[in-house]
């Protein structure tokens, strides 16, 4: 595996640019995104400690903190916000599509274009790229709108903008023109439509897509660019974020946002006081009442009973009995207060019941105790004792209200701005060497996957050990040759539509030392015992399919043959596509086929090259016929003919599989060798042309294999286990 990625590394290669390359422009072409960050504090504690709320008792409120920063998101913050600042109002650039943005945020000016931009351009692309009016917006370009009344009907819709001059624009709805203006002034219609742009840096055509969304988009847009995050454990300090792409818009509303939370918290604590203090001055008058009366009532009957005074006993059971009193009237208010907040379910609420259950069992213990001791006793302790609660209770409401008075005069809320806010340097997306530097890995990746997922599922030969099981001994193995490549041309027959590989110049001649002619030499010394037992010195050279390199073999192997002094003549049997003739810088006709239909002499067909020894026959016009022509006498006899002239003849077939030419040429070969492509031919496909001669009664004397790839990991010209250069 590791060899197949080094072998095809410029693919990876090219991969990872063109990954990078796209995440790159992916990147630069979003809109950049601004944040801003502020500190506050909450403070874990009410800012009055009245005396209500401590007499509530039983469970506590929740986390006052989680409350005020639910309040910080809340619609009720948030909602402000977006009015004091018309957030409701959206206006957007109109950029040209695909490399606007892209252009844009690399600081393209409209100027620009209109002194780069060639005229014949401007004139033939009118109102596009570059011309003065361009509805795309560039960069420095900006509209600033201080006021935008649409009627309820145009709520959601996308207006447009169009700037018309230095200072004018029109405001238009699908096509029609709702209004005309100029910068600086209001411009209304008989529709509801009121316009005030305060600020326009725009070229003439420039247009903006202008829109008043509803207040609850505006809303939860806020809030999505809305973060709040904690400094440190129970500190009661947080950092709040705000994103977006305006800069000065996105500190301005966080500053806004900040703000508003601070006032409204100020304002519920006081008006939390208000309400106690106007719960008090309820209650003052009340008390003060029963007061008074209980003190006239104790002081007659002492007058009276000519002032009677208390044993000690029952001064203590006074006290424990005003006490008992005292608690139940503070409970008393308590649940005054409660139950305008919460139902008698609630859990304070019970909690509240249940303490006062157990005083009034306390206060029906004590009463009677009180009936044990003396009438004029029980008297004077009972007018004591409502006179002495009275004036307690009375004393704690004077107090609580001056409490609650001094606290509304200086109320600060529990919340504080710590840092006001401040907007980070430079944007915080897209980031952009993040995303080019994830895309280029992505791109190496997915081409590494590729690569892998082509070399598991890949079924083609590569190995000779599976020609061996197919039943075929290899009897030479070629390294896929650089000098040959350069050497193949690609040429488009007439009346095809597809391109052909041919191969102009024999390689065998070209490069004599190539490691491919090498393995072609070590072929020709096999063949030379192989041929011993064949019923002639024919050689039929085929292929499964296109592409093997058949052609290459038999004109390299004949080349090589001629050159250890044999007298060779090459035949390119394969008269519909036969390509043999480029190899020698020629043409195809006259050749086989009108030999085969006696147009011409044997002499006419067989033609010279430059390799001395090596004679050749070319494909000839294409006939409509081609299989027939091979079976006629007029071949076999041809054949005869030339295994007594020459000492070794070479025949070049078109492919099994597609036609049967081979299977006859192969019948008047003594020996068959067939060629199969590295990496290319799938075992399925040489089984079959295996089978198929075969049935033909054609024996294959062995394969070929071509085009063995060097792996990128061998070192000292090593090709696996079966090739070596020895240079």
């Amino acid at each position: 595996m590791l060899d197949a990625l080094i072998d095809r590394k410029r693919i990876i290669f090219l991969s990872v640019i063109v990954f990078m390359l796209a995440g790159y422009f992916h990147a630069s072409s979003q809109p950049r995104i601004y944040q801003s960050d502020a500190l506050i504090q909450v403070e874990n504690r009410a800012a009055i400690l009245g005396l209500l709320q401590s007499l509530a008792g039983g469970e506590q409120m929740g986390n006052p903190t989680a409350a005020e920063l639910e309040i910080l998101q809340s619609r009720m913050v948030m909602g402000e916000t977006v009015d004091r600042l018309d957030l409701t109002l959206v206006i957007e650039p109109r950029r040209m599509p695909w490399v606007g943005d892209f252009l844009v945020n690399h600081g393209v000016r409209h100027a620009w274009l209109e002194r780069f931009t060639p005229t014949f351009v401007r004139e033939r692309l009118p109102g596009a790229l570059a011309s003065s009016g361009s509805p795309y917006v560039w960069a420095g370009e900006s509209l600033r709108i201080s006021r935008f009344e649409v009627p309820a009907q145009g709520e959601g819709l996308r207006h447009t903008l169009r700037v018309t001059g230095a200072d004018t624009y029109e405001l238009l709805l699908d096509g029609t023109r709702l209004l005309r203006g100029r910068s600086g002034e209001t411009a209304r219609n008989d529709e509801g439509y009121r316009l005030f742009v305060s600020q326009m840096v725009a070229h003439p055509g420039a247009e903006f897509e202008v829109s008043r969304v509803s207040r609850l988009s505006a809303i939860g847009q806020l809030q999505r660019n809305f973060m709040i995050v904690p400094r440190g454990k129970d500190s009661g300090v947080y950092q709040v974020f705000l994103s977006g792409p305006d800069r000065s818009l996105t500190q301005q509303t966080l500053d806004t946002i900040t703000g508003v939370f601070l006032t409204q918290n100020v304002q519920r604590q006081s008006e939390e006081a208000e309400k106690q203090i106007a719960f008090l001055d309820e209650q003052i008058p009340q008390v003060n009442a029963q007061l008074t009366e209980a003190e006239n009532q104790l002081n007659s009957y002492r007058a009276q009973r000519d002032s009677v005074d208390l044993t000690f006993e029952t001064q203590n059971l006074l006290n424990r009995m005003v006490a008992v009193e005292n608690q139940l009237t503070e409970l008393a208010l308590a649940e005054a207060d409660l139950a305008e907040r919460f139902r008698p379910t609630h859990p304070n609420y019970q909690a509240l019941l249940r303490q006062r259950s157990q005083l009034q069992a306390e206060r029906e213990r004590l009463n009677g105790l009180v009936g044990e001791l003396p009438e004029t006793q029980q008297e004077v302790l009972r007018l004591t004792r409502d006179t002495q609660v009275n004036q307690q209770v009375y004393v704690q409401l004077l107090n609580q209200r001056q409490e609650m008075r001094l606290l509304k005069a200086g109320t600060v809320g529990n919340v504080r701005i710590l840092d006001n806010a401040e907007m980070r340097p430079g944007a915080i997306s897209p980031r952009i060497p993040l995303t080019t530097l994830v895309s280029a890995m992505i791109g190496a990746v997915l081409a590494c996957v590729g690569v892998i997922l082509r070399l598991l599922l890949s079924q083609a030969i590569k190995s000779p050990d599976q020609l061996d099981e197919i039943g075929l001994p290899v009897y030479a193995t070629l390294p896929a040759s650089q000098e040959q490549t350069r050497l193949t041309r690609q040429i488009r027959p007439t009346g095809s539509k597809q391109q052909q590989d041919v191969f102009r110049g024999l390689l065998a001649v070209a490069d004599p030392a190539e490691l491919a002619v090498e393995a072609l030499r070590s072929l020709r010394t096999s063949l030379y015992f192989a041929m011993l037992e064949a019923g002639n010195n024919r050689l039929m050279i085929a292929g499964a399919g296109p592409g093997a390199g058949k052609s290459f073999v038999a004109a390299n192997l004949a080349t090589v043959c001629a050159q250890a002094g044999q007298r060779v003549l090459l035949i390119d049997a394969d008269m519909r596509r036969g390509r043999l003739h480029h190899a020698f810088h020629a043409k195809g006709m006259p050749g086989l086929s009108e030999l085969l239909a006696q147009r011409i002499e044997p002499s006419e067909a067989i033609r010279t090259s430059e390799v001395e020894g090596l004679d050749y026959v070319a494909r000839g016009t294409v006939p409509p016929n081609p299989s027939e022509l091979l079976m006629q006498r007029s071949f076999h006899d041809f054949l005869q003919a030339m295994s007594e002239d020459y000492d070794l003849v070479v025949i070049d077939t078109p492919p099994v599989l597609a036609v049967t030419d081979a299977a006859i040429v192969g019948k008047l070969a003594g020996t068959s060798l067939l060629v199969v492509r590295f990496g290319v031919s799938p075992p399925a496909e040489i089984k079959a042309a295996k089978r198929r001669l075969e049935s033909a009664g054609v024996r294959l004397k062995g394969a070929i294999l071509n085009g063995l790839e060097k792996p990128a990991g061998s070192r000292y010209g090593h090709y696996g286990n079966y090739i070596y250069a020895y240079r």
